[in-house]
């Protein structure tokens, strides 16, 4: 984006807001919402408000931190490598530094983040995993918690446990098998 834009006070909050509107409309815990765009928790319950998002809707409550949605399925390990690799094609970084959500978080990196998960919803509209679960994965990525490797069958890329053994087959040779 063109540095004018970046050092428009009125263009930066027209961005922010766009950005908190994305992350309600993805079901994002408030708390997280406040770290990626900065927005307090009162500005977010004004746009809840003016977006007629319902309170029994939201999310409360900490972060899923189990990665049984991603390890246990063989849908969820193919998924799970989908969305690693729209990561790498977005350009959200995955390294060893990559925490869940990093210490100061740019509307960039928020709106890829955003682009990343609607992408992912555009090949995988039925899916059970959520924008956040999409920040979970990167972290666990990034400390080696969970790896991507192939098929045992087809070599088809998955996400697998590395201190397991079981579970490296992705769902459609399960299905054939």
């Amino acid at each position: 984006m063109a540095s004018s834009v970046m050092d428009d006070p009125i263009l930066r909050e027209s961005r922010r807001s766009e950005l908190v509107r994305r992350l309600i409309s993805h079901g994002v815990r408030t708390g997280i919402i406040e770290k990626l765009t900065g927005f307090s928790r009162n500005r977010q319950a004004t746009v809840r408000r003016r977006l007629n998002v319902p309170d029994k809707s939201r999310l409360r409550g900490p972060t899923r931190t189990m990665l049984e949605l991603f390890l246990d399925k063989p849908r969820g390990r193919a998924e799970g490598a989908a969305l690693v690799t729209l990561c790498f094609m977005f350009d959200i970084p995955i390294d060893a530094e990559a925490a869940t959500l990093p210490g100061f978080v740019s509307l960039n990196f928020t709106d890829r983040l955003c682009e990343t998960y609607e992408a992912y919803r555009a090949l995988m509209p039925y899916t059970e995993i959520e924008l956040e679960e999409l920040l979970l994965l990167r972290s666990s990525i990034a400390k080696g918690d969970i790896r991507l490797g192939r098929c045992r069958n087809c070599k088809g890329l998955i996400l697998i446990n590395p201190f397991a053994g079981s579970h490296r087959t992705c769902a459609q040779c399960t299905l054939d098998g």
